[in-house]
């Protein structure tokens, strides 16, 4: 490819992700104006100024727009977050945090929370891979994966995507208590039952290899 073709991609690629940043402010503007099932793919697609047909090529339905936006706060503050779980001493703290976090998220966010939970395990109960390697769940997973690994502490013999998914499923399962009860909910205790859940999946199995 020679520098001018390079050139012509690189603002093809730009140009897709400003429509896709103002898709995302768009309809997040409309979610707390008018209500998410209020809102319709059709005027998200109006008021971006854009075909549906296209709004479908970025995003198939609402969910996956708050899943994006979830996504990209929570990847805003990785780097800090990975300088931190590199930090604390062992995996419980690690998971104590970024759980915490994700927590926070859920009681500050109620409403968007629910439909991204509710994308999420859609998608963990599928047959197809998405592109969480890319967010910011995913990529402190694998940082607390690997420093548990060195450590003895976490089990190596399964697919670092199955052990992602472990702390994930962990997660919307404890949450469900903040919708299902939320008078009952407490951050600090529903943290340490997530986290003794994923502990108890991921230590390395005794007398095996």
């Amino acid at each position: 490819m020679n520098k001018k073709d390079t050139s012509s991609g690189s603002r093809v690629e730009r140009k897709k992700e400003v429509t896709r940043n103002k898709i995302i402010s768009v309809a997040l503007s409309l979610f707390k104006k008018q209500g998410f099932n209020e809102t319709t793919m059709e005027q998200i697609a109006r008021d971006v100024d854009i075909a549906k047909g296209t709004l479908y090529n970025y995003f198939p339905v609402k969910e996956a727009i708050v899943d994006e936006y979830i996504k990209r706060n929570f990847r805003e503050k990785n780097q800090e977050r990975i300088r931190e779980l590199r930090r604390l001493h062992d995996t419980r703290a690690r998971l104590t945090l970024v759980l915490g976090e994700m927590f926070e998220g859920v009681r500050a966010q109620k409403d968007l929370f629910e439909k991204y939970i509710i994308y999420r395990t859609k998608v963990l109960l599928s047959f197809h891979q998405d592109d969480s390697e890319k967010s910011g769940f995913h990529l402190a997973a694998a940082e607390i994966i690997e420093l548990g690994q060195k450590s003895g502490e976490i089990r190596n013999d399964l697919p670092n995507y199955v052990l992602v998914e472990l702390f994930e499923f962990a997660f919307i399962e404890a949450a469900k208590q903040f919708y299902l009860e939320p008078e009952k909910f407490n951050v600090r205790e529903t943290v340490e039952l997530c986290v003794d859940l994923c502990l108890n999946g991921i230590r390395p199995v005794v007398g095996k290899e």
